[in-house]
């Protein structure tokens, strides 16, 4: 009971502000996106627990392992004693009650499909953690400069581009999924734009004729893909040598900060001319 009682004391209900200089001390972190982003707050040591897919930043590695994204280990999380769990929606709907039946101080964030809701999300994190200010910020910065990009690249012409998310079955982004904003930001045309669904085959992907192509490593083999693509000779993305590799760490999962970044180095790939204008 004692415990509860300080909890409740210290941190914030979920969604609402903190309390001024309060903040929690022990956070576990279920998502890469939100430990890169307790990281980019100062609250890195505050950090006890996360997922095993938590990489970034290279700190994040050395910290607890509680489980998966979907499927974090209950066990693990409460004998860390955390003062604040951190989860997305697309952790296991059954563990985040049952972490709430047990007493834990659970917050739940959408996943972000728009570099808009991801600003959001960002801060919340900041509300939620007390570090409202500081997320503000951060944002700020972030939007300002991808809509620098945004205006340098409106003046070119816009490569049509195809982004792989998956080898098998064969996956590519829609204008559904968060990738349609890092090729539009960077002055490109999503060439499977008009797709309700990303399932579609490698053949129809090589008739849309793509002028570039980005291979996003979400457990692919960057390596065996390029080659596959080599089959078709005639996709001028194929013909003129513009297949690149991005890491999916880097453009599946980022924060504001990231994002930013990201589309510079994307709209670099798109524009090479003028790459230098994008870092």
């Amino acid at each position: 009971m004692v415990a509860v009682i300080i909890l409740c004391l210290t941190l914030p209900a979920p969604g609402g502000a903190a309390a001024k200089g309060a903040k929690p001390l022990r956070i576990v972190s279920l998502s890469p996106a939100i430990t890169e982003s307790l990281y980019l707050l100062g609250l890195g040591e505050s950090v006890i627990g996360v997922t095993t897919y938590c990489n970034k930043p290279g700190q994040a590695r050395t910290k607890e392992k509680v489980g998966t994204v979907m499927q974090p280990n209950l066990e693990k999380i409460l004998k860390l004693s955390p003062d604040l769990v951190l989860t997305m929606t697309l952790t296991d709907p059954k563990s985040i009650q049952k972490m709430k039946e047990l007493g834990l101080n659970v917050v739940t964030f959408t996943i972000a499909d728009t570099f808009s809701e991801l600003c959001d999300v960002f801060l919340r994190i900041g509300t939620a953690t007390g570090r409202s200010e500081e997320a503000a910020r951060l944002v700020g910065i972030a939007r300002t400069r991808v809509e620098a990009i945004r205006h340098r690249t409106a003046r070119l012409p816009k490569p049509g581009v195809l982004v792989q998310i998956g080898s098998k079955p064969f996956f590519v982004a829609t204008k559904d999924v968060f990738m349609n904003d890092f090729i539009e930001f960077a002055g490109a045309t999503n060439v499977f734009r008009d797709v309700s669904s990303g399932s579609v085959g490698r053949e129809e992907a090589v008739l849309r004729d793509p002028d570039v192509i980005l291979i996003v490593t979400m457990g692919l083999s960057a390596r065996n893909e390029r080659l596959a693509w080599k089959r078709f000779p005639t996709v001028k993305a194929v013909r003129n040598d513009r297949i690149y590799v991005v890491d999916s760490d880097d453009v599946c999962s980022p924060t504001p900060v990231s994002f930013a970044r990201s589309l510079g180095d994307i709209a670099g790939l798109f524009h090479p001319r003028e790459a230098k204008e994008f870092r």
